[in-house]
């Protein structure tokens, strides 16, 4: 396993040192073949889109899908470059890396701050650009594939303080409690037990807790952080939430307009191959069609 590992990053190590028109070509060539061979994702995708967009035309939302997916190949060379880019040449990709540098700077170190973030197809490429404006930690599921969960693991680490499981949210809160700086992403659905039912593109969806009960506890500050792609760069942006911690519908519900209307702007930039729908409330039918279910053995 582990000389397999290493090759993987070998050829991973190559393709990062490449001309970035080159993978930027390579990307695009991978995500139309990823637009062909995944069947089902791309339905549920385009399910998702046709929901959350019903004012769109069917070729409007085929030409969003097909971007999407041609995002996703690309975001694997974002990947890449966010593993082993040095800081140098990342800040050099963010057109404006120095005015948001110099917020960051200036925002209170003795308060926490919560950095929201979408599932975007360059997730980790996000995270990296987070940890060039400030120290930054986050949480992490572990992947069921080993050699993925070591790579992923491996690059968060280097730029990173530290990743949280799933089952370390006490710890998180104490991190923020002492002016730390965590990511966090909020918009799946991680299950009925910590999560309630709020809009989301004018749909009932699961919605975590986490964020209001950061803001109840532990004082913190809220932002949602994002990139906005710009031909071969980049455009960060960081804005404050204001929460007030004393109702969690009207929390969660801000925060879900707030991504709502980034997406919006850039709807291609969004990983729609999640079922952000599947669970529902009590008595409704299913979001999704049967075929788009996920099969159970």
């Amino acid at each position: 396993m582990r000389l397999l590992e290493y090759f993987i990053y070998l050829i991973l190590k190559i393709l990062s040192i490449l001309p970035q028109r080159i993978q930027y070509f390579l990307g695009r060539f991978l995500g139309i073949v990823f637009y062909m061979s995944f069947k089902e994702r791309r339905e549920i995708s385009r399910w998702n889109l046709k929901k959350c967009f019903p004012e769109k035309s069917e070729t409007e939302i085929n030409l969003i899908l097909k971007q999407s997916f041609i995002r996703l190949g690309e975001s694997l060379f974002e990947f890449l470059n966010a593993f082993w880019a040095s800081n140098k040449k990342l800040e050099k990709l963010i057109i404006n890396f120095n005015d948001l540098k110099e917020t960051t700077n200036n925002l209170d170190p003795s308060k926490g701050k919560l950095l929201l973030f979408m599932h975007t197809p360059n997730l980790d490429f996000v995270v990296r650009a987070a940890s060039l404006f400030m120290p930054v930690s986050g949480m992490a599921r572990p992947q069921s594939n080993k050699i993925v969960d070591n790579l992923f693991k491996a690059s968060r680490k280097k730029f990173t303080e530290r990743i949280f499981n799933p089952k370390e949210i006490l710890e998180l809160l104490n991190y923020l409690k002492i002016g730390k700086t965590c990511l966090y992403a909020p918009d799946q659905d991680y299950g009925y037990k910590n999560s309630i039912f709020v809009n989301f593109f004018g749909h009932k969806a699961l919605t975590v807790k986490f964020p209001y009960i950061a803001k109840r506890r532990a004082k913190c500050d809220v932002y949602i952080f994002s990139l906005e792609k710009k031909g071969f760069k980049y455009e960060a942006n960081l804005e404050k939430i204001l929460l007030d911690g004393a109702d969690m519908e009207k929390d969660l519900r801000q925060i879900n307009y707030k991504i709502e209307k980034i997406i919006s702007k850039r709807p291609e930039n969004y990983l729609w191959s999640h079922r952000r729908f599947k669970n529902r409330p009590e008595g409704e039918k299913s979001f999704y069609p049967q075929n788009l279910l996920r099969r159970r053995s």
